[in-house]
Formats: structure tokens, sequence, C-alpha cells
């Protein structure tokens, strides 16, 4: 994995089982989750790169994180850029092309 994303092997990724401690920590990391306890709501909020991307819900929390991280991967790590370019990059991917959450 490290061949084809380069870089990858410092990926901070949270995945927290608590959305009362869970939100702060996972934007901590690169990319997190909190995830739901069993007597609360099936919604896991998101975050990238410490702010907060989307919220997941429902049965296929799981499958849908792993999407996300996997898209996350590839459009950091999966070629070379430079630094500017890769924040430029990042930042229309996670805001869309204002910049900004919509």
């Amino acid at each position: 994995m490290e061949k084809k994303y380069p870089g990858v092997e410092h990926l901070k990724i949270a995945v927290m089982g608590c959305v009362v401690n869970g939100p702060g920590e996972s934007k901590q990391a690169d990319i997190g989750i909190a995830l739901p306890g069993k007597m609360e709501r099936p919604i896991a909020p998101v975050y990238l790169e410490g702010e907060w991307y989307r919220d997941l819900k429902g049965k296929g929390i799981s499958e849908q994180f792993l999407e996300i991280l996997e898209e996350y991967v590839e459009k950091r790590f999966g070629r070379i850029r430079s630094g500017d370019e890769e924040r430029e990059e990042r930042k229309t991917w996670f805001f869309g092309e204002k910049g900004s959450i919509s």
C-alpha cells in the first residue's frame, strides 16, 4: 500500500465509540468517525482534517465510512503533488468548488 500511496503510513485515523468524546477526538485525526452507542440514534459524524464533513446514518455506517476513507486516501496519497496543489485539491473535494461546506 505504501508504494501506491506514498506517505499513507503517516495517516491518522480515529474510530471512536462514543458520541460524547468521539467528535473531539476524531477532529485530532486526519479522518475520524464517532460511532453511536447501542441506545443512541444510528448517526455518526465524520471529520476530515479537523472539520465536520458529514453525518453517516443507518445500518451501513461502517461501509459508508470505508468508502469515504478510500476516497480520502486516494485523493491525498494517490499521486505525488506539491503541497499547495494537494491542499487545494482536498479543499475542493471536501467542501466543493466554493471552498465552504454547503
